[in-house]
């Protein structure tokens, strides 16, 4: 009789441990992908659950590992289309990846239920307001997207028409269109809001987009501050921590409940400017915290 109820002590702690534990994987080493797990990790572990990491490319013997966690979170993109492809029956939870890249994950009807994110880009409604806010004057806004943003711009399309602006949209097939369709979006003086999307905005273009939407007069909106340093007027973005912090609250949550939060836009974020070229252009621009609070109280954020 001892025997058996050190068994079933044995057993118990051991379905505890294992129902507590996550496994994260890392798209790869860099510092946005570890401060995003730190802030993760830190939440986990001050709810008592154990995270183990697990770089890409997986191992066969990583499988394993894999089928013992409750959890399986995702960092980046890379890790996120791995772990879909293994089609795992945990709960699992990708971050630091786009909305658009999570909506192209081959997921299954079922998957629905036990699959959710917590995306790094902002939400229509939120960008269109920061322009609403820190350019009231302007009313024009352009919008450059290519296939991979093209549902994106439609939103922020959207957006910018309920809120009474005045969007264009121009899609882009291939690079080379770029500056032509540039030319003609900004023919008239307009905000250029920038979208992730790597076929019209990366390292070969943006600070050709840049001078050119100086030349005609057009402030940069951009989704990351680096944009900002190389020339935007401004930018709306969320760090990793946040995004971190966000997606380790979730998935104390699912560890809890069995049941993740639907998947959702980071709720917190900050606010990037650049006074060099607001002065440049005649713009007159609020603190960065300013903006950041008029944008919070729009949205009721707490």
């Amino acid at each position: 009789m001892l025997r058996l109820l050190l068994l079933l002590v044995l057993a118990v702690g051991n379905s505890w441990a294992l129902a507590g534990q996550a496994c994260l994987v890392m798209s790869e080493e860099g510092s946005a992908f570890s401060e995003a797990a730190e802030a993760l990790g830190a939440e986990l572990r001050s709810a008592g659950h154990r995270l183990q990491t697990l770089p890409t490319p997986l191992r066969s013997d990583d499988s394993t590992t894999l089928s013992n966690c409750a959890l399986i979170i995702t960092l980046g993109a890379r890790a996120a289309q791995s772990i879909t492809a293994l089609a795992p029956r945990s709960l699992v939870l990708h971050t630091l990846l786009p909305r658009s890249t999570y909506e192209r994950l081959p997921l299954r009807a079922e998957d629905a239920r036990r699959v959710s994110a917590v995306f790094i880009d902002q939400p229509p409604p939120r960008q269109i307001e920061l322009l609403r806010i820190a350019l009231p004057e302007w009313s024009r806004v352009a919008l450059l997207v290519g296939r991979e943003s093209l549902e994106l711009g439609q939103r922020l399309q959207s957006a910018a028409r309920e809120r009474r602006l005045r969007p264009t949209l121009a899609q882009l097939s291939e690079e080379s269109e770029l500056y032509p369709t540039l030319q003609r979006a900004l023919a008239e003086p307009s905000i250029l809001l920038a979208t992730p999307d790597s076929t019209v905005y990366n390292n070969r273009t943006i600070s050709n987009i840049l001078l050119t939407a100086y030349h005609q007069r057009s402030p940069v909106v951009g989704f990351s501050p680096a944009y900002v340093k190389a020339g935007a007027l401004l930018a709306l973005y969320s760090t990793p921590a946040q995004v971190g912090q966000q997606a380790g609250e979730a998935a104390r949550q699912g560890l809890a409940s069995g049941t993740l939060p639907p998947p959702a836009a980071p709720r917190h974020f900050r606010v990037s400017t650049n006074p060099y070229v607001a002065r440049s252009l005649g713009i007159v621009l609020d603190e960065p915290g300013v903006l950041r609070e008029r944008l919070e109280r729009a949205e009721g954020t707490p």
